[in-house]
């Protein structure tokens, strides 16, 4: 009998371990932050954005937000980090650590015709 117990208790325990590293999948409505919300909301009124996508992902440990514009050549791209702080690139390797070093890239909006 205890030899069940201590087998019940072990598949407990590693059900329980692989539930708490589970990862839930993004749900825009919760992981969206409000002022990207707002901004989004005009990008979708605005041709200048047709094609354009909204990217999540991290950068040296710190949520960042990524918006490609589609019409351009990323001259009007901008980066933000998690509180809507925007990212200014003061130097070429600033801009190559970014784009060598983001990582777990979500896609979060895009323009759909």
């Amino acid at each position: 009998m205890k030899k069940y117990i201590l087998l019940l208790c072990i598949i407990v325990c590693l059900l329980n371990c692989q539930n708490q590293n589970s990862v839930e999948p993004f749900n825009y409505e919760r992981d969206t932050p409000s002022w990207l919300k707002t901004k989004i909301d005009s990008m979708a009124t605005n041709n200048f954005y047709v094609g354009s996508k909204v990217f999540r992902h991290t950068w040296h440990y710190n949520l960042v937000y990524y918006i490609r514009v589609g019409l351009s050549s990323c001259t009007y791209c901008e980066v933000y980090y998690e509180n809507g702080s925007k990212i200014t690139f003061t130097n070429d390797s600033m801009l190559q650590d970014y784009l060598d070093n983001r990582k777990n890239e979500i896609l979060i909006w895009e323009w759909k015709d």
